[in-house]
């Protein structure tokens, strides 16, 4: 203990030295100083002279000095610790305000929704006519009919080829990878047909502004749907076991296809809806009150997916290890938690609170899922349970090159939701690039 505070005192003394010194130097040129400097020799160099020393070691060693060297460090330390309390209350009560005034506008909103709605609802009028309406969904409907075809004879022209599928065995790596790699080129195909078939006439003619604008739009939303339908089918084959990408029953695997669609579809189209929303001229609290609206059905299926899941022994899977630990009906208060708290985040616009949950429900889940499905591709030949026994070398390796990508994702992710530039990180005046440039 004598130790120690003969340490803090020599530290303590060193300090009041190097400010002692500064004040020195800074008294100096004053008129106090002005005798010393007409009877000593000017000298040369800027080092302190002996006397000069022996004059700064006397004042700092009076207590009144030192006690006035203790009050001004004490002052300058509180003087900082109420800046930042106050720049941090300014930033929360700037917050606070700007989510208010947020509300605020919303609410003022709603009173002129029907006046807005009839203003667009006479700009399609004039745009498309009096049937325009009637019009442009036959014209979707017959678009998205000729990509079906289209999308169709493409399946039939490659049945032969799909068929042979079934045929091909599954025991080794090198098997499963070329049936992937297949199942894959299939999967793109039919997406290029049904784009190809919807999307390559509606180019192909002209279109007045309005209905080339709303048409696009519907039938990009359309082409989204399908992608993620074909998607879902490449990795969940709800109908073909052998062909499971993601390991999980077959009662699983239609659960989630069916929601993946939902979410999606009902996420592209609404989006289109608020976006032509800028065409007919609505204000942006009249679009964002529609976004919100239709946020709550996107609410709604995911809470659905959460409590209705199949459980992990019906689905032929193992449970999660917060499943195992927590149990699945604190799991599923957990998710809810989170899910409704992202629509709230969405509607108070606090976005890095938004993008910092998003990530931390999301990183996760897609470890895990990237995780069993490397080990259930490449899993030994003769083995038939994903779980069973330690993964190869080679899995492991891509389940961790695929572990860290999505970390990386999620670090870029993160800095686009706060506003942080990567790129230029280093050259930025703040401890983030501070810390960057130490690395």
């Amino acid at each position: 203990m004598d130790e120690r505070k003969r340490i803090i005192g020599l530290a303590w003394r060193v300090a009041a030295i190097s400010l002692g010194a500064i004040i020195f130097a800074v008294m100096l040129p004053c008129g106090g100083c002005a005798a010393t400097q007409k009877a000593a020799k000017p000298s040369t160099s800027e080092e302190a002279s002996p006397k000069q020393i022996q004059e700064l070691m006397t004042l700092l060693a009076d207590p009144k000095v030192r006690n006035w060297l203790e009050k001004e460090s004490k002052a300058e330390a509180a003087s900082e610790q109420a800046a930042t309390e106050e720049s941090v209350s300014q930033a929360l009560d700037g917050r606070l305000a700007a989510i208010r005034e947020h509300i605020v506008a919303l609410a003022g909103t709603v009173p002129d929704l029907p006046n807005q709605y009839w203003q667009g609802h006479e700009r399609v009028t004039a745009g498309l006519g009096e049937h325009g309406r009637t019009k442009a969904l036959l014209l979707v409907a017959f678009f998205v009919g000729l990509g079906i075809g289209v999308e169709w004879l493409f399946s039939k022209a490659t049945q032969g080829a799909r068929a042979r599928l079934d045929t091909l065995s599954l025991e080794t790596v090198g098997d499963r990878l070329r049936v992937v790699a297949l199942r894959f080129a299939f999967a793109v195909g039919l997406v290029a047909a049904f784009a190809l078939g919807a999307i390559g006439p509606f180019l192909a003619l002209d279109w007045p502004p309005l209905l080339r604008e709303a048409l696009f739009g519907l039938l990009m939303a359309f082409l989204m749907v399908r992608i993620a339908r074909v998607v879902g089918h490449f990795l969940l084959a709800p109908h073909h076991d052998r062909f499971r990408i993601i390991p999980m029953g077959g009662v699983a695997a239609r659960f989630w296809l069916r929601r993946l669609v939902w979410f999606v579809g009902w996420f592209v189209f609404g989006w289109v809806i608020v976006g032509f929303g800028v065409t007919l001229g609505y204000t942006l609290e009249a679009r964002q009150l529609g976004a919100y609206a239709l946020g709550l059905v996107l609410l709604a299926i995911a809470l659905n997916a959460v409590w209705r899941r199949p459980v992990a022994r019906d689905a032929g899977e193992a449970p999660s290890p917060a499943t195992h630990h927590f149990g699945r009906g604190t799991v599923n208060t957990a998710l809810t938690i989170g899910i409704v708290l992202l629509w709230v985040f969405w509607v108070v616009r606090a976005m890095a609170s938004f993008w910092l949950l998003l990530v931390i429900m999301t990183l996760p889940l897609a470890i895990s899922v990237t995780r069993r499905t490397v080990e259930n591709v490449l899993r030994p030949p003769g083995s038939t349970r994903v779980d069973g026994g330690a993964p190869s070398v080679l899995a492991a390796c891509i389940d961790r090159g695929i572990r860290a990508l999505l970390i990386i994702g999620a670090v870029v992710v993160l800095a686009w939701g706060w506003g942080i530039d990567l790129a230029h990180l280093h050259e930025q005046d703040t401890w983030l690039g501070a810390l960057s440039t130490a690395c």
